[in-house]
């Protein structure tokens, strides 16, 4: 690993004729995540009717819609062109994230709800709404605005919130698709770990795109176990 400083632990820019490329690997591994998402809606659209798990369908088909628009307004409005807008073009990517989350914890919540205690089913969902709404006025303000802020909201939504419902599913519901969720949330902290301590190989292959690259392996993991409970063909995994 290379010791370097902050700003040559970018990307160098590269033109291609009049046209400059910030951050290009970085932008592509961005891109990278946001087509795992892509693919992952066109097989959630291709899921036939009759096989759309009523409760949890929805939610987790715009998981991955919202995420897959976030990730491209992040790879290209975050990195590939702040040559051309200002950083303020970033907030996009991160509002599309931080409402993406509030869809995975929705989603996750009606798969356990009819097993949890009422006061649980009634306070969950003013919870899920009252994080994004204040993660989105933060992010929004542009004196609070900073990528800390969807930074602490995925721990929170991920780990705080998404991880217990996930474990309880596998526990008590004993749907074995949640073990597999579970594991998938545990690992999500590998990508922040390396973004947090700027873990770099290269200027070509910095902490930017080793945590974007471990992001699509998880994205792809996390398709895999929804789209399970998604399908009522699978639904007693």
């Amino acid at each position: 690993m290379m010791t370097i400083g902050k700003e040559d632990i970018l990307n160098p820019t590269v033109w291609l004729g009049e046209f400059e490329w910030r951050e290009p690997v970085t932008t592509l591994t961005d891109f990278l995540v946001a087509l795992v998402c892509w693919f992952a809606v066109y097989r959630f659209v291709s899921l036939p009717k009759s096989s759309r798990n009523p409760v949890s369908y929805m939610w987790f088909r715009n998981y991955f819609i919202t995420f897959a628009i976030g990730m491209t307004s992040a790879a290209w409005f975050g990195h590939g062109l702040q040559a051309y807008i200002t950083p303020r073009y970033k907030v996009i990517g991160w509002m599309y994230g931080a409402t993406g989350l509030m869809m995975l914890q929705f989603g996750s919540f009606q798969l356990i709800r009819q097993n949890l205690p009422k006061f649980l089913t009634r306070i969950l969902p003013i919870i899920f709404i009252s994080e994004w709404a204040v993660v989105i006025f933060l992010m929004a303000n542009p004196t609070t605005s900073n990528f800390m802020v969807t930074q602490i909201n995925s721990v929170v939504a991920l780990i705080i919130l998404v991880l217990p419902m996930h474990l309880f599913l596998w526990k008590s519901v004993k749907n074995v698709v949640g073990r597999n969720v579970v594991l998938t949330l545990i690992y999500s902290a590998v990508p922040g770990i390396i973004y947090s301590n700027q873990v770099s190989l290269h200027h070509w292959f910095n902490y930017h795109d080793i945590s974007h690259v471990l992001m699509a392996v998880f994205m792809s993991l996390m398709f895999v176990s929804l789209y399970r409970l998604s399908d009522v063909r699978h639904r007693q995994d």
